[in-house]
């Protein structure tokens, strides 16, 4: 259904309803449109949903502001049919390239007002609906967790529509894989994550999870072994990871340096190709 275009009395525009997805609106923008309205200015119309009841005001914070300033009872306003979930859903990827930019803080606003609505959806959808970066999204999720202000998920929805797994388990950093972790979905602070299914909880297309679970594992996020079972996993992915890993290594710790030698040898050896040659003698030993 097309929206329509009509005057609405600002008296009947729900703004207070939480779906301003800013920091705070800018009071030199505000003053500004309504400078421009009394010069003859013509705005574009603000975005409303309408439930039978309510205006809900999605997109036009200031418009509608600079309106009010001016002392007019009216807006232009395209109408959609939806209440406050399908305008803050607009609200939250609002000004994305136009009218008053966001700020960072803006951003990261409107991705934690996501989480805190929806935190059964998938990172890469949160980041459509905030037109911001998976990353982000990921991010605000792990810190949102940490504070507890958003619930653990069992399984998150992803683009597609399917329910992917949502726990991370995590456990801090230095301990095996057979050592106990702590539970966070998508949350908690280091350390590397175990499971066959921790890459869908990311959601989106197999390429996306790939991708994202590589940036995952480089950041100690993830269990750095399922780094082989990804086809799209570089050399440079097992660098960068191992290197990771290594960077939590005590420093003060006596066998550090014996640690480190051991791992330059290794390395030596495998650019020369011994390591490969070694391993072959003992695979045709055991036959």
């Amino acid at each position: 259904m097309q929206s329509q275009s009509q005057e609405i009395p600002l008296e009947k525009i729900n703004l207070f309803g939480g779906t301003q997805a800013r920091l705070k609106t800018n009071d030199d923008a505000v003053e500004s449109y309504a400078e421009e309205m009394t010069r003859g200015a013509v705005f574009p119309p603000i975005d409303v949903y309408f439930d039978g009841s309510t205006y809900w005001l999605a997109d036009g914070f200031h418009r509608f502001l600079a309106t009010k300033r001016n002392g007019a009872a009216t807006i232009a306003a395209r109408v959609q049919p939806g209440g406050r979930t399908e305008a803050l859903r607009h609200a939250l990827g609002a000004n994305s390239t136009n009218g008053v930019y966001r700020t960072n803080g803006d951003k990261r606003n409107a991705v934690e007002i996501s989480l805190e609505e929806w935190p059964e959806l998938a990172n890469p959808v949160l980041a459509d609906i905030c037109k911001v970066s998976a990353e982000l999204v990921r991010n605000c999720r792990q810190q949102l967790l940490k504070d507890g202000r958003i619930p653990e998920v069992i399984t998150v929805r992803g683009r597609d529509g399917k329910k992917y797994p949502g726990a991370i388990e995590r456990q801090p950093r230095g301990k095996t894989e057979g050592a106990s972790s702590d539970k966070g979905g998508g949350g908690g602070g280091g350390g590397f994550s175990k499971g066959k299914g921790d890459a869908g909880a990311l959601g989106g297309s197999t390429s996306e999870l790939e991708a994202e679970a590589r940036q995952m594992i480089r950041n100690g996020e993830i269990n750095p072994f399922e780094l082989a079972k990804m086809s799209s996993a570089t050399p440079l992915d097992y660098a960068v990871t191992t290197i990771k890993l290594l960077e939590t290594m005590r420093r003060d710790h006596p066998q550090r340096r014996e640690g480190l030698v051991k791992l330059r040898d290794w390395i030596e050896r495998e650019l020369r190709g011994e390591n490969a040659v070694a391993a072959a003698a003992v695979a045709v030993g055991d036959a």
